[in-house]
């Protein structure tokens, strides 16, 4: 009988692949050891056999140090075309009412590791394509020099570098240049971007039963109200009418700007760039942007649920980088082409933001609707600064921005598929120009329009994307804050198209 147990379990194990005999065979012969079908000795036999199999296959050559529990390798690789355009405006001096085109082939790759380690650790790491914040693309002959097909722009970076604690429970705790924490859009933030600093997550999922469960006694005049003997039957029972509520606060602590060196030999550095008349002191300490996110899901039955993220931030400092205040004005309406055309200027800014969403299913296709609503509460101040060194009107009320869409069907399987299309308005001074999509609106502020997306899943891990977006400066007055693939400003119209093809693994 042992024999025979013995050759069931390795065929059993024998039949599984190297992770699952990894995995699975220990407690199998724990479980025939209990059962006293086996002995330990015999147990210890087998699992002799199964390490020394384990080390000649190609996968068992993977030697993973003892305190880590769990690691998966991911990635992705997109091959994209794309069209942007720009127009310049009717002031412009030189060329009015043209466009600026550009057409590009591009691809892009991902490749990380994310695993856990003993006693609640975890950690991350993945390396991409492009040094850019806000894009991994790499363009098709883009190198200016080394001939065709040269891998002058072809580098490898780290994309994320993280590690993180879950030892308390509803915890999260984060350290390094890690995914975004934040439940967040592209409205304010471009989804390329991986935030450096510290990050604190907790999340509490409670669970309501209210009402159903149970059944009376009911008189019934079909058929089906009677037992056989003519008995009044029971109702059957009602399912319970169940709420779950997921209650969540993110707070983030990012690295902004560090300022190299604090202390520096000699006199202090000054600068003349805000126009104050005297020479003013570059800032000596790091700037640091604050988020503080506190928010909450509410799910019905039938998978209808809401969702709120109110969410405030603040910046301790402007850096050495960014002292300068932001103008992001019209050059041909400014008395100073080259102080209007500063973009990255991080002065007064205090944003709330509130990103909401509504989502269901209808015949099985789920469906959403999502909207957001952002206010620089300091943009009367940004725009007061602007206008002094731009030499133009402040436009105060334009310090808010705000988004509203919808979206049918989702992205998960073989032959799933999606469309989503929204309307966005970002004012002026409303946002942090160097945080925006890089793609819709060009990483622009004063800037309004509609946008397009439309996905495929032609496999379970590849999937076929279309990109459509179209934009009009708000205020002509202004410039469109922000530094863009378009070498325009202000950019009066734009326009962009992308086809994206993905494979995941």
């Amino acid at each position: 009988m042992k024999k025979l147990t013995l050759a069931a379990a390795a065929l059993c194990v024998a039949l599984g692949g190297t992770a699952a005999r990894a995995q699975d065979a220990g407690a199998l012969l724990d479980l025939l050891v209990k059962k006293r079908l086996i002995s330990d000795q015999e147990a210890e036999e087998v699992r002799s056999e199964l390490v020394k199999e384990s080390a000649s296959t190609a996968a068992g050559k993977w030697k993973l140090s003892a305190p880590i529990t769990e690691l998966e390798l991911y990635g992705d690789v997109r091959l994209r075309y794309e069209y942007r355009g720009g127009r310049t405006p009717s002031e412009h001096t030189d060329n009015p009412n043209d466009w600026y085109e550009r057409e590009r082939e591009r691809y892009r790759l991902r490749v990380g590791l994310r695993g856990t380690l003993a006693d609640d650790w975890f950690f991350g790491i993945r390396l991409e394509t492009s040094a850019s914040s806000r894009s991994t693309n790499v363009t098709f002959g883009g190198e200016p020099s080394g001939g065709p097909f040269a891998k002058g722009d072809d580098g490898i970076f780290v994309g994320q570098a993280y590690f993180g604690y879950t030892g308390f429970p509803d915890f999260k705790f984060t350290g390094g240049r890690m995914p975004q924490p934040l439940i967040v859009t592209s409205m304010l933030w471009d989804d390329d971007i991986n935030p450096e600093g510290l990050a604190e997550q907790w999340k509490h999922t409670f669970t309501f039963d209210l009402g159903g469960g149970g059944g009376e006694a009911v008189q019934s005049y079909s058929k089906g109200g009677y037992s056989k003997d003519g008995k009044v039957v029971a109702a059957p029972a009602a399912e319970p009418f169940k709420l779950k509520l997921d209650v969540f606060a993110n707070f983030a602590q990012y690295v902004y700007d560090d300022t190299n060196p604090e202390n520096p030999i000699g006199p202090r550095p000054t600068t003349t760039g805000n126009n104050t008349g005297n020479n003013q002191l570059v800032p000596q300490t790091d700037a640091f942007m604050m988020a503080w996110q506190v928010g909450a899901r509410l799910t019905f039955p039938n998978s209808i649920y809401v969702q709120l993220a109110p969410t405030l931030y603040n910046y301790t400092g402007n850096g050495d980088s960014f002292n300068i205040h932001f103008v992001g004005g019209n050059p041909a309406l400014s008395n100073s082409a080259s102080l209007a055309t500063n973009q990255t200027g991080i002065n007064s800014l205090l944003v709330f933001d509130l990103p909401a969403e509504v989502g269901w299913k209808a015949w099985g296709l789920p469906m959403r609707i999502f909207g957001e609503f952002a206010d620089n509460i300091e943009g009367h101040d940004r725009a007061h600064a602007a206008a002094d060194l731009g030499g133009f009107d402040a436009h105060t009320g334009q310090h808010y921005a705000w988004m509203i869409g919808g979206a049918l069907g989702q992205l998960k399987a073989k032959n799933d598929w999606e469309i989503r299309a929204w309307y966005q308005y970002a004012g002026q001074y409303a946002l942090d120009p160097n945080l925006v999509d890089s793609d819709i609106f060009d990483s622009r502020v004063n800037q309004k329009g509609v946008a397009v997306k439309a996905g495929y899943m032609v496999a379970d891990a590849i999937s076929l994307n279309l990109t459509w977006a179209y934009a009009w400066r708000i205020n002509g007055a202004l410039g469109t804050g922000g530094l863009g693939d378009i070498q325009v400003n202000p950019l009066d119209q734009y326009q962009i198209f992308q086809a994206d093809m993905s494979v995941k693994f």
